[in-house]
């Protein structure tokens, strides 16, 4: 008997990672305004960027690094122990991949992208010589890493050992729950990020799943994957579209306008008496 990834499923994780990716600048976000308080910047938050309205420290930007890096690893940490095979398992994995593969970007573009995060950071102080080449080099082999780590994290969701018996099936099915869905999630996720405050960011979407090529490479010599068992047919998730629903609304009504942090303004300020 050979089972089949049912369309229901690719359908749910287009979903989550196109939600994958909202979070994930989400939580990239927050750490800059995080750091843009501690700071004194009066930081002003919105899901593509957290506008800085006073001057100081460019180190606020490593906020969002530190953020990304920091609630991915604590996301991959409790992973193996969420719910298995799951509809919220599967948003988890993309949440984890898509808010590492920021931290790890961000670290791999430091010598080459004058304007990236860590090397604003670094143009605060007089960083070692060659300490950007280190931080690029770091962030490119945990990209790798993590890309090679997904293979086996897709597989797990298989149902039947028919669907990742050979290494041709492995790859055709991780590019079928991963790759494809990574390519193109982000593309819708593009309605979330309207306008995108002169960023950019809409027009790196594209671009954000393409490391999961090597994913699917990957799956192909993958061989410690949890035994899958038979289960239930899996459908459209409807609790997973209401969630992108209500995510959407909530970003284009509550988070585009603008949070400032903290959200009132200085003349209702707390002051001791004299």
């Amino acid at each position: 008997m050979v089972i089949r990834t049912s369309w229901g499923f690719f359908v749910n994780s287009i979903i989550a990672a196109g939600l994958g990716v909202v979070f994930a600048r989400l939580i990239e976000q927050a750490g800059v305004a995080i750091a843009g308080v501690i700071a004194g910047r009066d930081p002003v938050f919105t899901a593509v960027v957290t506008e800085l309205r006073a001057g100081g420290s460019e180190l606020v930007y490593l906020g969002g690094t530190v953020a990304s890096l920091t609630v991915g690893a604590l996301l991959l940490a409790l992973f193996p122990n969420a719910l298995d095979r799951s509809v919220g398992k599967l948003q988890m994995l993309w949440v984890i991949l898509f808010t590492l593969r920021n931290g790890f970007f961000d670290l791999a573009s430091t010598a080459y992208v004058d304007d990236s995060p860590v090397a604003k950071a670094l143009s605060t102080f007089d960083a070692p010589a060659g300490l950007d080449v280190v931080l690029s080099v770091t962030g490119a082999v945990g990209l790798l890493l993590l890309a090679v780590a997904a293979a086996p994290a897709f597989l797990g969701f298989s149902r039947h050992r028919s669907e990742i018996l050979t290494g041709p099936e492995r790859i055709r099915y991780v590019a079928t729950l991963g790759l494809m869905p990574g390519l193109v999630g982000p593309l819708l996720a593009v309605v979330y990020f309207i306008p995108d405050r002169g960023t950019g960011f809409t027009a790196t979407l594209p671009f954000l799943g393409v490391f999961l090529v090597i994913t699917a490479v990957a799956a192909r010599w993958t061989r410690e994957v949890p035994e899958p068992k038979l289960v239930q047919e899996r459908s459209l998730s409807i609790a997973l579209v209401l969630v992108a629903l209500i995510v959407f609304s909530l970003l284009r009504f509550v988070v585009e306008p603008g949070i400032a942090i903290p959200p009132w303004d200085d003349s209702f300020a707390w002051r001791p008496r004299a």
